[in-house]
């Protein structure tokens, strides 16, 4: 769409040349009747100064109509700031920041059964490892502090207060815990792409539309754990050259060292982090590999690596605040019981329940919102490099029925993969 700027040339106050034998336009000739044709220079009512410009059937001079379909006041001749049509739970256009957190809270609100009740049943099972390991850590470290403050002579301190079962219940956990996750970032970015153009997901619809997909996600995890095992390697690295540095030469060379290799193992670290933050959304709504969907993330935040991760930690931020907020009242439940109550098993039971209940509400209101931000960030990037609002924008303005197949790369709205379930077979009900 262009904007034209200006005034087309025969308009009151154009100069003319001498002897053209053509009198200047009369400023108070009366203007025409609404409606009738402006005509150009040289023709016949030349003097008469052109109507302003104006849709037809409105008065010229009165202001264009409100048009809600666009939550913006529309025109011709772009009067005003045009918004862009808003079939879901984002405007069709690219996004500022405020509208990126907004959808992240909407499509939550809009769509709550499928995406709290994903969230919960996910969230619910991978968490009962954890928590049953949660429990027997704070029943054995109340038991040992119950001692402690009968008998202080009678409890070891340099015994280790944790069982082992305990610590590796802990840790298998949240392993588990992390394979929930992985399946619910799947299942609840097919729920945004769909929300962005108006579409309501089931459960069982938002399952249908990730089917196949999920080896391809894990594989993306897989990836990403072998990168965090690259990190874990290089601050091994420098930890081990400092504490070698500082044995045989001297302690502030190795602190030096150390410092150094620790803030650059961050920095890498996190500037990774972000340049592959969108692969989870690629490898669901594009439906490819995971290779390719590193390589697709890492291309679609070039140039934007700034404010991709001032949003993904303004995000993480809020879900933390969130999850803080929800999860200390039980954890001080879950400390303070086996204190008064040592080796009981009814403060196990109580101390293993509340961390239970305490990581589920935690984890299932917020990770959605994270993942939430995630998502619609990738659907802002496609729009700003490459017209994804353009192509939406057509289909809504021609009534065609959007489905996930607009976010295949390279297509005309027919599926590119033939184990693709979206269009017609998972579509979802209209918002």
């Amino acid at each position: 769409m262009t904007h034209e700027h200006g005034h087309a040339s025969g308009g009151p106050g154009e100069a003319h040349e001498p002897g053209s034998g053509q009198e200047p336009a009369n400023p108070a000739s009366p203007p025409p009747a609404q409606g009738a044709p402006w005509v150009a220079p040289g023709q016949h009512e030349s003097s008469t100064p052109p109507p302003s410009f104006a849709p037809p059937g409105q008065a010229s001079g009165q202001p264009p109509p409100y048009d809600p379909a666009r939550a913006g006041w529309s025109g011709p001749y772009g009067a005003g700031h045009v918004m862009g049509p808003r079939p879901g739970v984002i405007p069709l256009r690219p996004l500022n920041m405020s509208e990126i957190l907004n959808g992240a809270f909407n499509y939550v609100r809009h769509n709550a059964k499928a995406v709290l009740g994903l969230s919960f049943i996910l969230t619910g099972i991978a968490s009962v490892v954890t928590s049953i390991g949660m429990g027997g850590y704070m029943g054995d470290y109340g038991s040992w502090i119950g001692r402690m403050l009968n008998d202080p002579s009678a409890a070891d301190i340099d015994t280790l207060p944790v069982a082992p079962w305990t610590i590796i219940t802990m840790y298998g956990g949240a392993l588990f815990a992390y394979i929930g996750q992985i399946v619910l970032t799947g299942l609840l970015a097919a729920v945004v792409g769909l929300a962005v153009l108006g579409r309501k997901l089931t459960m069982k619809e938002a399952m249908e539309a990730v089917r196949g997909r999920m080896g391809a996600l894990f594989g993306v995890a897989g990836l990403l754990f072998l990168i965090g095992l690259g990190y874990t390697t290089l601050l091994a690295v420098f930890l081990g050259t400092a504490f070698a540095v500082g044995y045989f030469v001297g302690v502030l060379p190795g602190v030096i060292i150390g410092a150094s290799g620790i803030a650059a193992t961050i920095v890498v670290s996190v500037w990774i982090w972000v340049r592959t933050s969108l692969a989870m959304p690629v490898t669901i709504l594009e439906r490819v590999g995971p290779g390719r969907s590193l390589a697709r993330s890492w291309r679609l935040t070039q140039r934007s690596w700034w404010r991709v991760f001032g949003l993904l930690f303004l995000s993480v931020l809020i879900a933390s605040i969130v999850a803080n907020l929800l999860t200390t009242p039980f954890a001080l439940i879950g400390a303070v019981v086996p204190v008064f109550s040592p080796g009981a098993f009814w403060a196990y039971v109580v101390s293993t329940a509340s961390s239970y209940v305490g990581t589920v509400l935690a984890a299932a209101l917020s990770v959605p919102f994270v993942i939430g931000v995630t998502t619609l960030l990738y659907v802002d990037l496609r729009m700003r490099r490459e017209g994804l609002d353009l192509r939406m924008q057509t289909a809504t303005q021609s009534g065609e029925a959007l489905g996930a197949e607009v976010y295949l790369p390279d297509t005309e709205g027919t599926p590119a993969y033939p184990d693709a379930q979206y269009g017609g077979q998972v579509s979802g009900n209209p918002m």
